[in-house]
């Protein structure tokens, strides 16, 4: 009985790396925004997104309200060498891979569907100051 109880714990943690292993997601380097800057300055208004060229293959940014931003790698789990694009239908708030279909919620990085499933988007760290918002 412990033989086979311990089998099946060693399956099931090899498992749960394989699953985690699968879910990694590269990412790169954030940076400072100054959301005054015209190209950035969607980010003025609450619910504003946008997209910015930094990380792995780009951050998607968006102001959940006046203090709060988050900030979402925008590369896809299941193919790391593809950059999500912001879906024509649903705008700034769903990311899709153009490979495998995969959606995304740019709001919180859960998948709606696609091969990349269950892995959820990177998250990258925000702190805003009032003007300038720090991604890492």
């Amino acid at each position: 009985m412990k033989k086979l109880l311990l089998c099946a714990s060693l399956c099931f943690l090899f498992l749960q790396a394989c699953q985690t292993d699968h879910c990694e997601t590269p990412f790169g380097e954030g940076g400072i925004l100054d959301i005054t800057q015209p190209d950035v300055s969607a980010l003025c208004n609450v619910g504003g997104a946008v997209m910015i060229n930094r990380g792995h293959k780009g951050i998607m940014v968006t102001r959940m309200n006046y203090n709060d931003f988050v900030a979402f790698e925008c590369t896809c789990p299941n193919d790391t060498d593809v950059r999500l694009q912001a879906d024509a239908v649903f705008g700034s708030s769903v990311l899709t891979c153009p490979t495998c279909g995969s959606r995304f919620s740019s709001l919180n990085g859960t998948p709606f569907d696609g091969a990349a499933t269950p892995c959820p988007l990177y998250e990258y760290n925000t702190i805003f100051d009032g003007q300038y918002l720090t991604i890492y």
